[in-house]
């Protein structure tokens, strides 16, 4: 942490411009509601979904890395004043069931309550006794309450007994719905739910997909709730098979890639932002050509471009502050990858990964027919790629499965020509 720090203020910084981790509704380093950049028209769509209507369901998507994430939490930093929302956004979980998506939304609204003292003062304390019994201090204890509403199967209301986790989906519909009631007594207007990471339970197949969203319909319904889903392209391309989910939802809204001219802009406003005062000018710590030649490489992917920087200056070695140009660039991060990629990997594996770096997507099939080799080959090769972080699944469609390169090996395709010095700067491992 102290290294972290000290490199930043050498550069009149406070803190790292390049941190690819999505902006914040409360509190980080980066103020959101001044770091925020571009998305107008998609933002007056969402909050118009969202004020002109008691309940909705939204889909957020893209491609990865472009800034859904924090484009949806400035939609809930900017509602919060008549919305109520929770801390953070709620990862869902590949192995999730229906029953466990309500139970989990349930308490990821509750834990705000709980924590926020101006709020739980406020509340009906029957409704929260209830949640604390489920949730919180008094997790898996009843005290007098009368369970049967929940279809716990305890008829008793006197003493301490133990409350187990509700599976009934009426029952978790019915609570939430008195929670989000109470919500509104006490002066908002609705809650705001952000659900992340959508794609991750397609990763078990279309048919857990269909299954888990089915499942939730009801309970999307309830009134006094907006839902924010935030998930990839490949998410929204099953979303169609799904006509009864579809039909309850907003139009999608699809955010695209930011422009060269906003990256340069967004990252000139972090380096502001996080001036150490206003008597210090700043280092730029990275020039204009090296931002193109990133934007190139991640066609406008923000966190790569983000997490490319964070990488390529943490491993300069100098005694000053540098400024990262195309040079050092290259060599840092070439190296890097190769080091953690190719070194481990055999001519076969590394023949399948360059095939693979040279095309957005590819399947098995594809790699099959390139290499002339069977499929049961090619799969314990994907896997081994996918297991050391150098590809990643991108989508599927019906039983194809295509892969594409992660934002790290990307970097291998800034190798530098044989005949350039080596990099000075590149710290040696």
């Amino acid at each position: 942490m102290s290294e972290s720090k000290n490199i930043w203020n050498g550069y009149g910084l406070r803190g790292n411009p390049f941190n690819p981790d999505p902006l914040q509704v409360y509190g980080g380093a980066l103020p959101i509601e001044e770091s925020f950049i571009g998305r107008e028209e998609e933002f007056k769509q969402i909050t118009k979904h969202i004020h002109s209507n008691n309940t909705s369901r939204i889909l957020i998507y893209g491609n990865i890395g472009i800034g859904k994430t924090t484009f949806a939490n400035y939609v809930r930093f900017e509602s919060q004043n008549d919305y109520f929302t929770p801390l953070g956004e709620l990862g869902v979980q590949y192995d999730w069931t229906p029953q466990d998506f309500m139970f989990n939304t349930v308490q990821y609204v509750y834990s705000t309550i709980e924590r926020n003292e101006s709020i739980r003062e406020k509340f009906n304390p029957d409704i929260l006794q209830e949640l604390k019994v489920l949730f919180g201090s008094e997790r898996g204890i009843q005290t007098g309450i009368g369970a049967n509403a929940f279809g716990f199967g305890i008829t008793s209301t006197k003493g301490k007994q133990f409350a187990p986790q509700p599976t009934n989906p009426h029952a978790l519909k019915l609570l939430f719905q008195e929670v989000l009631d109470e919500i509104q007594h006490i002066g908002y207007k609705g809650t705001i739910i952000h659900y992340n990471n959508l794609e991750l339970i397609q990763d078990k197949g279309e048919n857990q997909l269909i299954s888990i969203m089915n499942g939730i319909r009801d309970f999307l319904q309830v009134e006094g709730a907006h839902f924010l889903f935030v998930s990839e392209t490949s998410f929204f391309e099953l979303f169609h098979q799904i006509p009864r989910i579809e039909g309850i939802f907003k139009t999608p809204i699809l955010l695209t890639a930011f422009t060269p001219q906003e990256i340069k802009k967004i990252l000139e406003k972090r380096v502001s932002l996080l001036r150490i005062s206003s008597d210090i000018t700043p280092i730029n710590p990275v020039d204009d050509e090296t931002l193109e030649i990133l934007y190139d490489l991640y066609e406008g992917n923000l966190r790569g471009i983000l997490r490319s920087l964070d990488c390529a200056i943490n491993n300069i070695e100098s005694a000053t502050p540098t400024q990262i140009n195309p040079m050092i660039l290259k060599y840092t991060l070439y190296h890097f990858s190769n080091n953690r990629f190719v070194t481990n990997l055999n001519a076969t594996e590394k023949k399948v990964l360059n095939k693979i770096l040279e095309k957005k997507e590819t399947t098995n099939k594809n790699l099959c027919e390139a290499f002339g080799m069977l499929p049961q080959n090619v799969a314990p090769i994907l896997t081994n790629l996918r297991d050391i972080g150098a590809i990643r699944l991108a989508r599927t469609e019906a039983q194809k499965r295509f892969y594409s390169p992660s934002q790290e090996a990307l970097w291998l395709k800034l190798n530098p020509t044989l005949n350039t010095p080596l990099n000075p700067f590149f710290k040696k491992k």
